[in-house]
């Protein structure tokens, strides 16, 4: 019975020996992400290229890629017990790539994650946010935030438009100017009148029209119909 086993065992190991490794330890020396290839090395001085990331050797096909560190080791795998070999376990990966459909593609590395779907791209870093969705733009960076877009809302909007500072500043400089042509006029009006018995209500009058001609107050719409609160 013990010959027996020892009889497969060499056979075994024989058998062993005239096929190729299925799964063998390499360590990656370069990536090609557009091909989702990379160039693996082995036992120290034997280079395999053309090592797939992705079931297919095509850049256009869409699906899920991970990308390999730089000098990680990886796990890689014969097609077929053929010479075509893939990546079949990662150590350390540097990015993943992802595309479903035509439309939808994501990106994620150490120092960012990006997602863009048809009109709509967004990208988010450690203290930063970028998006752009159908001609709307956003940025969220340190402690401000911008916002390009046709109409901004804040809180349901209910209070209508936002003021607009430099029209508000317009509008107060249009009362001051008035004001000020209207003292002056009044102190004309009462230097018109004169006094004691040469005293004329009309004359004042006049003097004060005439002062106060052309002067009136026009303001300008304070309101940013764009950004409602």
């Amino acid at each position: 019975m013990e010959s027996v086993f020892k009889f497969w065992k060499n056979i075994e190991r024989q058998t062993r020996q005239m096929l190729p490794a299925q799964v063998f330890p390499a360590q990656v020396t370069e990536v090609n992400e557009d091909m989702h290839t990379c160039t693996v090395l082995v036992n120290d001085n034997v280079e395999l290229y053309d090592v797939r990331l992705y079931s297919v050797t095509d850049k256009d096909l869409k699906g899920f890629c991970l990308i390999p560190a730089k000098d990680s080791i990886v796990l890689v795998g014969r097609v077929a017990n053929n010479n075509e070999l893939f990546v079949c376990s990662f150590s350390v990966v540097d990015k993943v790539l992802g595309t479903i459909g035509d439309n939808v593609a994501v990106a994620m590395d150490k120092e960012s994650l990006t997602y863009k779907c048809d009109k709509t791209e967004i990208e988010v870093k450690s203290a930063e946010l970028t998006a752009k969705i159908d001609g709307v733009e956003l940025e969220v960076k340190g402690n401000k935030i911008k916002v390009k877009a046709d109409e901004i809302e804040l809180n349901g909007g209910n209070n209508n438009g936002l003021a607009k500072v430099d029209v508000v500043k317009y509008n107060l400089d249009e009362i001051e100017k008035y004001l000020t042509a209207m003292n002056t006029a009044i102190s004309m009006g009462f230097n018109g009148v004169g006094s004691g018995l040469t005293a004329a209500g009309p004359a004042g009058a006049g003097a004060y029209n005439g002062a106060m001609e052309g002067q009136n107050i026009v303001f300008k719409d304070m309101e940013n119909k764009k950004v409602k609160h």
